[in-house]
């Protein structure tokens, strides 16, 4: 049978408390109607017996005096004809007053039998009772109030606090430094240090199988990109040798997929770098429109007439600090995605954000990536719901937001005004040189 969970184990804990506060009191309130209603048959009985040796010794009137207002006493007796024996019982309502009546046949030789009834008034000591049952009714009641408070603060420093930081702690690892930041085990309380010492002991796994497939990857994208530059020069050579029309197209396909290849398993091994933290940059003042010519110039060759660049505003746009080989490998990587999803043509564009930043745009009019499927394209391995028909891995934007992180800088999507996806790629403004 599954454990429902808790919706809140600070507000279960503090109920708990509260309900174990008001039972004690309750088991307190009930335990003092015992004892008290004990003591005072207990004292009944003893009246009885003081009453029941007065008459042995003939100083016991048969009937019990009268108060001089007229009220009935404290105690009343009277002796009956007979036996009558009556264990100790309760009489009175709510509002009168209330008595404990009890008969007990007179011991000794007798002529006759006789009965003792005695009356005992309780009215006053059951206000009495009443009262101190209120007072402690008031007492749980600021008990339970103080409980509560107190409570608050002990468990916000002894269990919440201490939660948070645990998850800030956790939050704070990263898959690129996984094994390199260790939970504090000895610093956590005594019932969060198996769970540190748990997650230290997950995280040493997942640090270990993550390097294992940063070196598969890498030993691969290294083994196989030797092979497919061979295939790729030898289709070459052959398309130059004027072979046979029938063989011509066969070699233009090795050609195609080998480059395709060779680019992929490009790909592959600077994502891998990525993760290993070998992406160094040599960060130096760029000017982003001939960064945007660099990159236009490069594609412009191999797809004419699929590129556009507006001509630059006379204004020098403001300068950003990157890597220009890694900025033009992550222009490459977002031109290419925009060609492969796109039958129209592909525009760069430069332009200034609100606050300043420099942006870099590449605008496709192909059928654009649905907000929700921003965060997840941008993943490893992931491809979003309008490219089906087209090939691919699912890398691609991964690595050019890897890259642009490496560049202090932020891949963003959007929409392209009339239809198509925006990508850009953001730098934050440079303060001017003094």
């Amino acid at each position: 049978m599954s454990i429902r969970p808790l919706p809140s184990l600070r507000l279960w804990l503090q109920s708990t408390t509260l309900l174990a506060v008001i039972a004690g009191y309750s088991l307190l309130l009930a335990m003092d109607s015992m004892i008290s209603e004990r003591e005072r048959r207990g004292q009944h009985e003893r009246l009885v017996e003081a009453l029941i040796s007065l008459e042995q010794d003939q100083r016991l009137p048969r009937l019990s005096p009268v108060d001089a207002d007229g009220e009935a006493p404290l105690l009343r007796w009277r002796v009956l004809p007979g036996r009558q024996p009556q264990p100790i019982t309760r009489t009175g309502g709510s509002d009168g007053p209330q008595e404990l009546v009890s008969r007990r046949p007179l011991p000794g030789v007798r002529a006759a039998p006789l009965t003792l009834e005695v009356r005992q008034n309780i009215t006053a000591s059951l206000q009495q009772q009443r009262s101190t049952q209120l007072l402690l009714v008031a007492a749980a009641g600021v008990s339970a109030l103080f409980t509560s408070l107190l409570l608050r603060l002990v468990l916000r420093r002894g269990l919440v606090q201490p939660l948070q930081a645990l998850a800030a702690d956790v939050a704070s690892l990263e898959a690129d430094h996984l094994g390199e930041h260790w939970l504090p085990v000895a610093q956590q309380s005594q019932e969060l240090q198996p769970i540190a010492r748990a997650f230290n002991e997950l995280q040493q796994r997942l640090a270990l199988a993550w390097q294992q497939e940063r070196t598969f990857i890498d030993g691969v994208a290294h083994e196989l990109r030797t092979p497919i530059t061979v295939i790729s020069g030898h289709a070459q050579r052959l398309q130059r040798w004027g072979l046979p029309i029938e063989l011509q197209e066969p070699l233009r396909l090795i050609a195609a997929e080998a480059a395709r290849m060779g680019t992929q398993l490009s790909i592959l091994r600077d994502l891998a770098r990525s993760d290993a933290g070998r992406l160094q940059p040599q960060c130096q003042s760029l000017d982003p429109d001939e960064q945007l010519l660099l990159a236009f110039e490069r594609w412009q060759a191999r797809t004419p007439a699929r590129l556009t660049l507006p001509v630059p505003e006379p204004t020098p746009p403001q300068r950003i600090q990157a890597d220009p080989e890694l900025l033009q490998q992550c222009l490459d990587l977002l031109i290419d995605n925009a060609l492969r999803y796109s039958s129209d043509s592909v525009a760069l564009q430069r332009s200034v954000g609100a606050t300043g930043e420099t942006i870099l745009h590449v605008l496709d009019r192909g059928p654009g990536i649905p907000v929700a499927e921003r965060d997840q394209v941008v993943r490893r391995f992931v491809r979003g719901g309008s490219s089906s028909g087209t090939r691919g891995m699912g890398i691609g934007l991964a690595l050019a937001s890897a890259l642009a992180a490496a560049l202090r800088a932020q891949l963003r999507i959007a929409d392209r005004n009339a239809g198509g996806a925006d990508l850009q790629v953001v730098f934050s403004a440079v303060p001017p040189a003094p």
